[in-house]
């Protein structure tokens, strides 16, 4: 091959060469966190063959966010027919997707590079590019969007972000030329990279915005002869301005509701309070990034109860208003200084503004580093004007591009093994609750089931820890009661009692429905032996709060499945599909056990109802298992009519 043919692939070559040298360490690492119910619980994703009504289950087998993210899911379940569920494949194509979106950036910040600052010569241009895209691309506070194997939703929605924005800026440059066709490609760039971007994950909904972002600090939404282009900004009003008005209505409606943050142990207000400090946070993590910063849990950040509570509320909120009021006065003069901290700004607007989410994830600045990268990038390499500043200015950014690479280097080291990076979580974060429990949960699966191994020792340990942290919740003692369970000691009355008090006084959110959950499924394996008193008196108090069909759930799995007693287990199926009746599963296991009981009419009642939840056919595979189950039954059953192919 020539050398020439070689030149202009040599800068992406080098660009993944970097991401496989610093990311590979971290492929080694097992499942965290929401991998579990996305992934490895997620039955509905575990594919083993092309039947195509078992892909329309998987694809919509999500429950996160409105859509389902059927192309995210459709990746994971790829890998999952390919080698089942070895995390070792499915982080190496997260990998690959943060390799490709690397140089995505690279080819996007040529174009915006040429575009914003033409005067500057080419090579000085392109060194800039190639310095923000490898800053963005080794930067850790991307790392969780790469070896967190359930946030490839996050990188691959921003595959057709990146892509999007840079059809969007070749539209761009042929209309400023005065050239045809570059209508088609901003129309497809915009709309087609936000359709399937949010396919991934709702983050796609900002790509409009972000083209926004580049006509209000660079084009002004002019044309070639330098007047203001109505059919581009109607083109905004359609695709941006309009769909934000009705977005807009819809998240504050939601948030406002009355139960909005009931499983939230913060409110609306407390939320908005406690997000300016934290995307603070986001701006120091992303300019000057330390491994003692990073973590999968940031439970150890306050929350803000009051603009005084703690005080550093209301800096915070200063210090964001100083950095919009740069960006503001910036915008002539160092336009892309200006284009970045908008880029920053805009990227927070659906995780840290009204949506009841958690607070703190690192991963939500994917696209927000971009921005500080590209700020970064003009202010070393494109502002200095003397000869001997510029050399400065690019041995901070040389150095600044090394130090970013080695801490994710040596993050992703951490992440490569479960153990390993259990004790550093919990050794930069010794006041999170969720670090510290997850030490303990990780020692436990060591533990050879006898209390004198150092691994039980280690986990009782760990656990008591977080138990005793302020704010520490139920998973604590829900984790003390089954390593006591597992390892035949005596299980302490203190901790019932605390799962009592914590189900009576804290919302019934996630951490909560959890630990009834994991109680249960022990108790129905014969792993454990709970005093059915305790556990009955645990299910009283959640039932105690108000309705809530998962609590109905498990109660009902726990006495028809510990206690034998089916009618009861009905009894909490039948309300748990009443009170949430789109659950596909609440309706399957109600299926099941009316099938169990040989009340075949009803059961075809729900394999009817069923069949006509979802996208069509998302469950029908589920509705021949059940018709199969109940022709196994009862022979003279025959199938339960519906929808055939």
């Amino acid at each position: 091959m020539k050398v020439s043919t070689l030149r202009p692939a040599w800068p992406f070559l080098l660009l993944v060469l970097a991401i496989a040298a610093v990311y590979l360490p971290g492929r080694g690492g097992g499942f965290a966190f929401d991998d579990f119910p996305n992934i490895v619980d997620n039955a509905a994703l575990h594919v083993t063959n092309w039947d195509r009504h078992a892909w329309m289950a998987a694809l919509f087998s999500s429950n996160a966010g409105v859509g389902h993210r059927p192309l995210a899911m459709a990746t994971f379940a790829l890998n999952h027919l390919a080698t089942g569920l070895d995390p070792v494949p499915m982080k190496l194509t997260n990998i690959a997707i943060h390799a490709l979106n690397a140089c995505l950036v690279l080819c996007l910040l040529r174009t915006l590079l040429a575009l914003a600052v033409p005067a500057i010569d080419a090579r000085r241009r392109e060194w800039t590019a190639r310095f923000a895209a490898a800053a963005w691309a080794l930067h850790p506070i991307n790392l969780m969007a790469v070896l967190f194997v359930v946030q490839r939703m996050e990188s691959l929605c921003h595959a057709f972000v990146f892509a999007g924005l840079w059809l969007y800026l070749l539209g761009r440059q042929r209309q400023l030329a005065g050239d045809a066709g570059g209508g088609w490609r901003i129309l497809i760039g915009v709309v087609g990279g936000t359709a399937l971007g949010a396919l991934c994950k709702e983050s796609a909904a900002l790509l409009p915005l972000y083209a926004a972002c580049i006509e209000l600090c660079l084009f002004g939404f002019r044309d070639a002869r330098g007047a203001r282009d109505r059919r581009l900004l109607g083109f905004f009003g359609i695709v941006l301005v309009l769909p934000a008005m009705l977005g807009s209505a819809w998240l504050l409606s939601r948030a406002l509701a009355p139960h909005a943050f009931a499983r939230r142990d913060f409110t609306l207000v407390e939320r908005l309070l406690t997000e300016g400090r934290v995307v603070l946070d986001y701006v120091r993590w992303s300019v000057f990034p330390s491994l003692r910063q990073f973590g999968l849990y940031h439970d150890d950040i306050a929350i803000s109860r009051g603009w005084w509570n703690p005080p550093a509320t209301t800096f915070a909120f200063v210090a964001l208003a100083a950095f919009a009021a740069i960006a503001f006065a910036l915008r002539k003069r160092r336009p892309l200084v200006a284009l970045g901290i908008a880029w920053f700004f805009c990227a927070q607007l659906l995780t840290a503004t009204v949506v009841p989410l958690e607070l703190v994830f690192e991963h939500r600045n994917y696209f927000a580093s971009l921005g500080i990268c590209l700020a970064v990038a003009d202010f070393l390499l494109l502002s200095p004007q003397r000869a001997s500043v510029r050399r400065i200015g690019a041995l901070l950014a040389v150095s600044w591009l090394l130090f970013l690479g080695m801490t994710t280097c040596l993050r992703a080291l951490e992440w490569k093994d479960p153990v390993r990076f259990a004790i550093s979580e919990m050794s930069r974060h010794p006041a999170s609750p969720r670090t510290v429990y997850q030490l303990g949960q990780t020692m436990a699966t060591l533990s050879d089931g006898t209390r004198d191994s150092a691994a039980t020792r280690a986990a009782f340990a760990a656990l008591e820890r977080a138990h005793r942290l302020p704010d520490s919740g139920i998973l604590p003692a829900q984790g003390l009661i089954l390593l006591a369970a597992r390892t035949h000691g005596p299980v302490d009355d203190a901790w019932w009692d605390e799962i009592d008090h914590r189900l009576a006084t804290d919302p019934i959110g996630p951490q909560e429905l959890g630990a009834m959950n994991a109680l249960t499924r022990c108790a129905v394996s014969k792993l454990c032996d709970f005093p059915p008193s305790r556990m009955m008196a645990m299910f009283a108090t959640a039932m105690g709060r108000g309705d809530n069909a998962e609590v109905l759930n498990v109660f009902g799995n726990y006495t028809l499945n510990v206690l034998g007693q089916p009618s009861f287990g009905e009894f909490a199926w039948r309300k748990s599909v009443a009170l949430s009746p789109n659950n596909a599963q609440y309706r399957i296991n109600l299926a099941k056990l009316l099938i169990a009981l040989d009340k075949d009419d009803e059961a075809r009642g729900q394999i009817a109802a069923l069949r006509g939840m979802g996208i069509p056919g998302q469950y029908e595979q589920a509705a021949r298992d059940l018709e199969a189950r109940m022709a196994k039954r009862n022979p003279a059953a025959g199938p339960a009519a519906g929808r055939g192919d």
